[in-house]
C-alpha cells in the first residue's frame, strides 16, 4: 500500500477532533442518554397530568355531591315534621296566696315525640276563672292574690290547655275555725246528716273573725268518705259534706299561713250520718 492510500484509510477510519469513534457492536452512550432523558419526560408530563386530572374529577365529584344533598334536602322538608304540643301541665299545680301577695307558676308542654319543654313569652296565653280571686300577667303566669276564694289557672298554646289551682286566703293565718253555722266564730265538735242521700254545708273562719270568710280557699278533708265526702280544691263550691252511708266521720279544714310559710289546722268535726 502507496502513502497515499494508507492515508486515505486512516482519515476514513478516524472523525474529526472531538467526535468518538464509534466501535461495532457498542451503542453510543450519548444516544441512549438522550432517549431515557426523552422518555423520562414523558412518564412525568404524564404522571402530572394524571394527577391534576384526578383531583379535578374528585373536586366535580364532591360538588356533585354537595348539590344532590341540597336538592334532596330541599325537597323532603315537608317531611320533616316539627313535634306538636299534645298536653300541658303547670307547676305547682296547686297553691296558696294572701290576699295581696304573688305566686309564679310555670307552663310545660309535653310534645308528640314524647319531649318536655317549658313554654314561656307569647308563646303561651294565661287566664284566670275569676279575676274577683286572683288575676295572672300574660305572658308572664305571676298570679296575685285579689279576694278570699279559689281561682283556676290556665295556660293555653296551639289549642291545648293546662290548669292549676290557686287558694286565695287571708295573708297572716294564725287560728281556723270550721263550723256548720254561717257568720258565727264559735267552734262546735259535733255535726249530723239525716239520712244517707243528704248534704251539710261547712264553714271557716280565720283569726277568729267573720269577715275572714275562707270557706273557698281552706282544704277540706274527711277521715271516711265512704261515710261521708266533703268538697274541696274547687274554684266554688267548697265545704259541702255529702252522705254516703251511715256511720261517722272526722272533718277537718287546713290551710297555709302565707307569712310563715306553715300550716293551720281547724278543730275536728266529728259528722254522724243516720239511716
Amino acid at each position: 500500500m502507496n502513502a497515499g492510500a494508507s492515508w486515505e484509510s486512516n482519515l476514513n477510519r478516524h472523525e474529526p477532533l472531538g467526535r468518538k469513534v464509534p466501535t461495532p457492536g457498542v451503542e453510543m452512550g450519548s444516544a441512549g442518554t438522550g432517549s431515557s432523558l426523552v422518555d423520562n419526560r414523558s412518564q412525568f408530563s404524564s404522571g402530572a397530568g394524571g394527577r391534576r386530572s384526578q383531583r379535578v374529577r374528585r373536586r366535580l365529584a364532591l360538588t356533585s355531591v354537595a348539590l344532590f344533598t341540597s336538592a334532596f334536602l330541599s325537597s323532603c322538608s315537608g317531611f320533616f315534621i316539627k313535634p306538636s304540643i299534645s298536653s300541658i301541665f303547670i307547676t305547682p299545680s296547686a297553691a296558696t296566696v294572701g290576699v295581696g301577695q304573688m305566686v309564679s307558676l310555670a307552663a310545660f308542654a309535653t310534645y308528640s315525640d314524647g319531649t318536655q319543654n317549658q313554654i314561656s313569652g307569647s308563646s303561651v296565653g294565661w287566664s284566670s276563672s275569676d279575676t274577683t280571686i286572683a288575676t295572672v300577667t300574660s305572658p308572664g303566669g305571676s298570679v296575685t292574690g285579689v279576694g278570699i276564694g279559689t281561682a283556676t289557672i290556665t295556660a293555653s298554646s296551639q289549642g291545648i290547655t293546662g290548669t292549676a289551682t290557686v287558694n286565695v286566703t287571708v295573708s297572716n293565718i294564725t287560728s281556723l275555725v270550721i263550723t256548720t253555722m254561717q257568720g258565727s266564730t264559735q267552734p262546735i265538735t259535733t255535726a249530723t246528716i239525716n239520712g244517707t242521700s243528704g248534704t251539710l254545708q261547712f264553714f271557716a273562719y280565720a283569726n277568729g273573725s267573720a269577715s275572714n270568710d275562707v270557706t273557698q280557699a281552706v282544704m277540706w278533708s274527711s277521715s271516711n268518705s265512704q261515710v261521708a265526702g266533703i268538697s274541696s280544691g274547687n274554684s266554688s263550691g267548697n265545704g259541702l259534706a255529702s252522705a254516703m252511708s251511715a256511720g261517722t266521720t272526722n272533718i277537718t279544714a287546713t290551710t297555709l299561713n302565707t307569712t310563715n310559710g306553715q300550716m293551720v289546722s281547724s278543730q275536728t268535726i266529728v259528722l254522724t250520718v243516720t239511716q
